[in-house]
């Protein structure tokens, strides 16, 4: 299988959109859509004043995909509905594909288990550096409701956000912006 246009769009919302490099919540450089120095290997040479155009930041995000969707592909042993898919690509892009591989979620998920007991699983991978993280908590609660339902939240919309001299994003200065054209 591979992430739908709808699936790719909500998982960039969950991400968000930086055209400069920046230092995600855990302290990675960090570039576009999430995109870290296993999907842009030169990063750490790149200066801070580096700037992108969507259009670059959304094609290093797909290419990027392709690793995640294939782990998904991997790990499943049993057939899943597209929206499903597109939630374990989701938290797959966020926890690495070491992290799904051996999951309690994926797990359950091929064992036939209630999808119920597979978002109480996915709902477990809400810590960075060992603390919870109120974005994550978020984070799985919408991947949890897109996994269950097929609701896609973002509508193809993305926040669009300024960084600060600390290479932090600046939150409150983002902006919505529609990525559907982009993708």
């Amino acid at each position: 299988m591979n992430i739908s246009k709808e699936g790719i769009a909500e998982l960039a919302d969950y991400e968000d959109l930086m055209l400069s490099p920046y230092l995600d919540s855990g302290g990675v450089k960090t570039v576009g859509i999430g995109s870290t120095i296993s999907d842009v290997p030169d990063l750490p040479k790149w200066p801070w004043t580096k700037k992108l155009t969507i259009e670059e930041a959304v094609e290093i995000y797909k290419r990027g995909l392709k690793k995640y969707e294939a782990a998904v592909n991997a790990a499943l042993k049993v057939e899943v509905k597209q929206h499903q898919f597109d939630a374990l690509v989701s938290i797959c892009y966020n926890i690495g594909t070491a992290g799904m591989r051996g999951s309690t979620f994926m797990k359950r998920i091929n064992a036939g288990l209630p999808s119920d007991q597979v978002v109480s699983a996915m709902k477990a991978w809400n810590k960075d550096n060992g603390k919870v993280v109120q974005g994550l908590v978020n984070r799985r609660k919408y991947e949890a409701d897109l996994f269950l339902s097929g609701r896609y939240k973002s509508g193809g919309f993305v926040d669009l956000i300024p960084t600060d001299a600390r290479h932090k994003p600046v939150y409150r200065l983002g902006k919505r912006i529609n990525l559907l054209p982009y993708i």
